[in-house]
C-alpha cells in the first residue's frame, strides 16, 4: 500500500527578544489610539532600557522565564519611579519585583476608572488592565479591579486564595488579580509571584492538607436564579455544557444560598452595559455586575475568570470560586473552557507514581481521589522492571527491579504534605514506597512491593490495564 511520507516535525516558534517585544507593544499602542488606558505611560526609551538588559541576561545563560514579556500595572500598585497618586515610591510592589526579577518589563501604569472595551468601544470595558491585554499591548497586568474587567474585555484573570500574593506595595484592599491572553501565561506568572514576603505579615503559607484534585466527576454548583441577558446566558449555558461534557456533575443552586460543592461556577457579567450607561452611574453599574462574583472579595476563596465565545464579539466570561488553597481545582476546570493544557500551581506536595489498583478507575483509586489527590500525567519507567500478580484483594500488581526486565505504563498523582502521609499509611505489606525510574529521567516514589515478594509474571501486558482487559475477556487462568 502506498503511503505518503510523515509531516516534518513543526518549527517551534522563534520568540521575540524583548526588546523587539517593547517594540511591538508600543507599535500597537499607536494603532490601538487609546491613551486614556493609562495613568502614566514610560517613555519608549526607559523602557527599552530595562528590555535591553533582560536581553543580555539572556545571552549570558540567566533563565528567564518571562523574557519577552510585556507588563501593566494598575495605578493601585507600586511601581519604582512611577507616580501613584500623590506619591512617587522608590521601590515596587513585591509582586512587580517579582515579575521583573523573571525577565518581564513594565510598560506603564493603567488606571482605575471606566474605560471602552476592547471590543466595542459603545461598551464599557471596565479598568484600563485587561483592556490593555485584550488589545494586545501587553502580555499580563497586575490589577486589584478583579474579574469583571476580564469577562467585558475576553480575558483570563486569576485572583489566587487571599495571602497567597504579598501585598507589599498594593494600596487597594481588595486582591490582586493576574490579566493574561491565557490560564497557561496566567499561571505562570502566578507561581512567579506566590510566596511569603517577610514585609507583609498578612502573607499566608500553604496548610499541611488541602486538596489538589476533585477527582474524574467533581461537582460543579452553579446558580439557578440570576437574571442574565440573552448573550451572556448563552456564554453560561455552553460553558455548563463542556463541563458535563467532560465528566463534572453540574448542580443548581440558589446563589441566596449556595452549596459550593467542590466549585462554584457563575457568570462573570449578566450583561454588558453601554459605555455612557458606566459614565452617567458608575457605582450603579458596578454594583449590578459585580453581584454575582462578589464572593471573591468578600469570602476566603479563589477565583479564576475565564472567556466565551470572544469569537462573535461577545465576550462574556464565567467565573470558577473554589475554597482557600484549592486553587488547582479552579484552575483544572477553567481549563475545560478554555482548551487549554492543565497546568500546575506551584502549591506544595509529594508525588506517587501508581501501577495497579490505585490507577484511574481501578478499585483502589477512591484511596487517592478522597484525600484530593490531583492525576498530573500517565508515566512510563526505564527496561528495568518487571510487574507480578500479588495474591491480594483486590487483585493488584507488584513492581520489582529487574536488570533484565522491561518499561511499564503508570500514572503519576500528587497529594498535599499530609494527603500524602495519610495515603502513605494505607499501604500494606508487602507494599511500600520506593523510587522508581522513569523514562524523563525522574525518580519520584512509587507504590511498589517488598523484594521478596513473588507471583506470576505480568512483563508480557507492559501495564495492569492490559492484564485487567485480558482477564475479562479470557476469564480466570494462568496470566501468562
Amino acid at each position: 500500500m502506498n503511503t505518503l511520507p510523515p509531516d516534518p516535525e513543526p518549527v517551534p516558534p522563534i520568540r521575540p527578544t524583548a526588546s523587539q517585544r517593547v517594540i511591538a507593544a508600543f507599535e500597537r499602542i499607536t494603532e490601538a489610539a487609546r491613551p486614556e488606558l493609562w495613568s502614566t505611560l514610560r517613555a519608549v526609551e526607559d523602557v527599552l532600557v530595562d528590555a535591553k538588559a533582560v536581553d543580555e541576561r539572556v545571552k549570558a545563560g540567566d533563565n528567564l522565564p518571562l523574557a519577552g514579556t510585556v507588563l501593566a500595572v494598575q495605578d493601585s500598585v507600586d511601581v519604582a519611579g512611577q507616580p501613584s497618586g500623590r506619591q512617587v515610591p522608590e521601590t515596587s510592589a513585591t509582586v512587580v519585583t517579582r515579575l521583573t526579577a523573571a525577565g518581564a518589563v513594565v510598560l506603564g501604569k493603567t488606571g482605575s476608572g471606566t474605560v471602552a472595551a476592547a471590543w466595542d468601544r459603545t461598551k464599557t470595558g471596565g479598568s484600563g488592565a485587561a483592556v490593555a491585554v485584550a488589545l494586545g499591548i501587553v502580555d499580563l497586568a497586575l490589577s486589584t479591579a478583579g474579574a469583571v474587567p476580564a469577562a467585558l474585555n475576553a480575558v483570563v484573570a486569576v485572583q489566587p486564595t487571599r495571602g497567597l500574593l504579598p501585598t507589599t506595595g498594593v494600596r487597594a484592599a481588595e486582591g490582586i488579580s493576574v490579566y493574561a491572553t491565557g490560564l497557561v501565561a496566567g499561571r505562570r506568572a502566578l507561581a512567579l509571584m506566590t510566596g511569603p514576603d517577610d514585609a507583609d505579615p498578612a502573607t499566608r503559607v500553604w496548610p499541611a492538607e488541602f486538596r489538589l484534585g476533585a477527582g474524574e466527576h467533581p461537582r460543579v454548583a452553579y446558580p439557578h436564579d440570576l437574571p442574565l441577558g440573552a448573550a451572556a446566558a448563552l456564554a453560561f449555558e455552553s460553558a455548563v455544557k463542556r463541563l458535563t461534557a467532560a465528566g463534572a456533575v453540574l448542580e443548581p443552586v440558589s446563589l441566596a444560598d449556595p452549596d459550593f460543592g467542590d466549585a462554584l461556577l457563575l457568570p462573570t457579567v449578566p450583561d454588558h452595559p453601554e459605555l455612557t450607561e458606566a459614565l452617567a452611574d458608575p457605582s450603579g453599574v458596578a454594583h449590578r455586575l459585580a453581584s454575582g462574583t462578589a464572593f471573591a472579595n468578600l469570602l476566603d476563596v479563589a477565583a479564576v475568570t475565564v472567556p466565551m465565545l470572544p469569537g462573535d464579539k461577545r465576550p462574556f466570561g464565567v467565573t470558577f470560586l473554589t475554597r482557600a488553597f484549592e486553587d488547582q481545582i479552579g484552575l483544572d476546570l477553567a481549563a475545560v473552557c478554555t482548551d487549554e493544557p492543565m497546568t500546575p500551581y506551584p502549591e506544595p506536595g509529594e508525588e506517587v507514581v501508581v501501577f495497579g489498583a490505585h490507577l484511574r478507575g481501578q478499585p483502589l483509586n477512591t484511596r487517592l481521589t478522597e484525600l484530593g489527590a490531583r492525576f498530573t500525567r500517565p508515566v512510563r519507567t526505564t527496561e528495568a522492571y518487571r510487574m507480578v500478580l500479588l495474591n491480594t484483594e483486590p487483585p493488584q500488581p507488584g513492581v520489582l527491579d529487574d536488570a533484565a526486565g522491561t518499561s511499564l505504563d503508570g500514572e503519576c498523582w500528587r497529594l498535599s504534605p499530609a494527603a500524602f502521609e495519610r495515603f502513605a499509611g494505607t499501604l500494606e505489606p508487602p507494599f511500600v514506597l520506593d523510587r522508581v525510574e522513569l523514562e524523563d529521567g525522574s525518580r519520584p516514589l512509587a507504590v511498589r512491593c517488598a523484594p521478596t515478594a513473588d507471583g506470576p509474571d505480568l512483563d508480557r501486558y507492559e501495564s495492569w490495564r492490559g492484564y485487567v482487559r485480558f482477564a475479562s475477556t479470557a476469564g480466570p487462568r494462568d496470566p501468562g
